[in-house]
């Protein structure tokens, strides 16, 4: 009996753990899942985003609105136009604001800080997103 009430015990304080995430993630398989609510025009996604965008994913702290995400798309030459008339950004400016941010915690699926580079990566800012354009493949890494 009381190793069941430890074990109910245990459950219930995991479940409270994990329901009070401050830092939540959200996915979403394509762009027209994702339109189906406001994040877009409520400054949660970035407007980059097109009708093409699939494997949208998000984690953000639900405090300081800072939030890590990632997206691919189809249209390459679309979203190299789209970029390139941003404000382009240095590789240093950006690693300094990634730095700065503590919560959410840098997922794993995020880029490596280590490989941020412009050889590897079109980095420009939008807003208040920092975006980060793969050279070799179809994927917008962002955060803010």
């Amino acid at each position: 009996m009381k190793r069941t009430i430890k074990t109910y015990s245990l459950m219930i304080v995991c479940l409270c753990l994990f329901s009070c995430n401050e830092s939540p993630q959200i996915d979403f398989q394509s762009y027209q899942e994702l339109s189906g609510y406001n994040f877009i025009s409520n400054g949660w996604f970035p407007d980059i985003l097109g009708a093409d965008s699939y494997n949208i994913l998000e984690t953000y702290d639900l405090n300081n609105r800072d939030a890590f995400g990632k997206f691919e798309f189809k249209q390459r030459a679309v979203y190299d136009s789209i970029i390139r008339n941003y404000q382009s950004v240095k590789e240093d400016s950006l690693l300094s604001r990634l730095n700065k941010i503590s919560k959410p915690g840098y997922p794993s699926w995020f880029i490596p800080k280590a490989e941020v580079s412009d050889r590897n990566y079109i980095l420009a800012k939008q807003n208040n997103f920092w975006l980060l354009m793969d050279r070799k493949s179809n994927r917008i890494y962002f955060f803010r």
